[in-house]
């Protein structure tokens, strides 16, 4: 995924997916004096506040009733002008945005842009946090095996906190220290019922915490566990049961 890029949107149809080459767009209806632009169009806009959509190409038509958040990345499927020489820009797969209220950038690929023209930043949210711990489990499982070394910060040995910094480093770009106790401060706490996918387990009292892995969900967990072992998958049980998760920020 392109973190360069803020999605404000997640969701897609079949004909948005056209909208983004330019075919089957559905939805597409203009105003009786819009003139349609052929050359020169822009692959891509970029909202530059928040925009509201328009069912034609002309002010004078109705609202979607809907709106585009500002920095959002938009794929263009027409362009046209209308009666008073204002230029217009087809995004999603029905709607029409004004040229003054974006800025073009035909530099931005297809797969950063939205095409389906509404707002719903709870679920993008959602959608990048289910992202980030795929990533941090699926970087997690690729060094299963790697022997355990005391204080081993790389794939040639690791710690259990070498380990999980490492895996959050590589995953996500994010340093959540080196050590237990650090790690306890990346994030929110909470109990380990209440522990999803990526978060980190740790065992101990807070603050003097002296092991710590990731959880896999599926009361599942991946850690470094002791040495003369390797980077395993283990169960949760009550035999050694941790005290408490962190979902890092």
């Amino acid at each position: 995924m392109n973190t360069k890029i803020k999605k404000s949107l997640i969701s897609f149809t079949a004909a948005a997916s056209l909208a983004v080459t330019g075919l089957g767009m559905t939805g597409l209806t203009t105003h009786a004096a819009t003139q349609i632009i052929t050359d020169n169009v822009p692959s891509v806009v970029t909202a530059n506040k928040t925009a509201m959509l328009y069912k034609t190409p002309s002010k004078d038509g109705d609202t979607t009733g809907r709106a585009i958040a500002a920095n959002t990345p938009w794929a263009v499927g027409q362009e046209a002008m209308d009666d008073q020489g204002n230029i217009w820009y087809f995004i999603g797969t029905d709607a029409w945005v004004q040229a003054s209220d974006v800025t073009t950038n035909t530099a931005q690929t297809d797969k950063d842009t939205n095409t389906d023209a509404t707002t719903d930043d709870s679920s993008t949210q959602a959608a990048t946090t289910e992202s980030s711990a795929e990533s941090v489990v699926s970087t997690a499982k690729q060094y299963i095996g790697t022997p355990y070394v005391w204080g081993g910060k790389t794939p040639s040995g690791f710690d259990c906190s070498g380990f999980t910094s490492y895996v959050y480093q590589e995953a996500l770009g994010k340093s959540i220290g080196s050590y237990t106790v650090a790690q306890e401060g990346a994030g929110t706490q909470e109990s380990v019922s209440q522990a999803s996918a990526g978060d980190l387990l740790f065992w101990g009292s807070k603050g003097s915490t002296y092991h710590v892995g990731i959880y896999l969900g599926n009361n599942q967990y991946i850690a470094a566990p002791k040495p003369g072992d390797s980077v395993k998958i283990a169960t949760v049980s009550s035999y050694f049961m941790p005290s408490f998760a962190v979902k890092v920020n």
